[in-house]
């Protein structure tokens, strides 16, 4: 049983050796590019394109080297290495996101793509506050009310229902939200 396991780590650590000893150099370029284009596939947004290269460059790699007379171990040791690489690659650079200099980039900010203050095409409401004016219809509890310059606004009342034709105030506006209250 001991000879046996120490035979098949000879035979694994020979056929490390001959991986790379025996391996052509276009397959070498086709292994460490196609783990290049993984890692830049983590790196990069986007559609795919450089991490379906890297998987068909490794995955083309790992098969030619295994018909010019490789063995399971050698499969299994490309295997690991490409796997270990990439995801040591992933781990630092998902670190980086977060804490480190990527976490300052553009590219990795998160925000709204809606506009949080007042736009140009945002009406601004902001002067009517205060003012007294009278409900051109129901509030139920949205309506309209015509102010003292004339303006009709599209108003919403504070307490709920007021008649049409009642006198009410703006008591504020927050954006296109006009809120007024009945004055009695």
């Amino acid at each position: 049983m001991l000879l046996t396991l120490m035979q098949s780590t000879v035979g694994a650590w020979q056929s490390f050796l001959q991986l790379f000893a025996e391996m052509a150099p276009w397959v070498y370029a086709l292994f460490f590019l196609g783990i290049i284009f993984c890692v830049i596939e983590i790196v990069s947004q986007g559609f795919g394109v450089f991490g379906i290269l890297g998987i068909l460059m490794l995955a083309t790699a790992i098969v030619l080297r295994m018909l010019a007379g490789g063995n399971a171990w050698m499969l299994l040791f490309m295997v690991l290495i490409a796997g270990v690489i990439i995801a040591v690659a992933f781990v630092i650079v998902g670190r980086s996101i977060k804490r480190g200099k990527l976490s300052k980039t553009e590219i990795f900010r998160v925000g709204t793509a809606v506009s949080t203050g007042v736009t140009e095409g945002t009406k601004d409401f902001s002067s009517l506050v205060g003012q007294i004016g009278t409900t051109v219809n129901a509030l139920r509890p949205v309506g309209q009310a015509r102010f003292e310059d004339g303006n009709v606004v599209d108003v919403i009342a504070k307490t709920g229902f007021v008649e049409a034709g009642a006198t009410v105030k703006v008591v504020f506006v927050e954006g296109q939200k006009v809120v007024v209250e009945q004055i009695k």
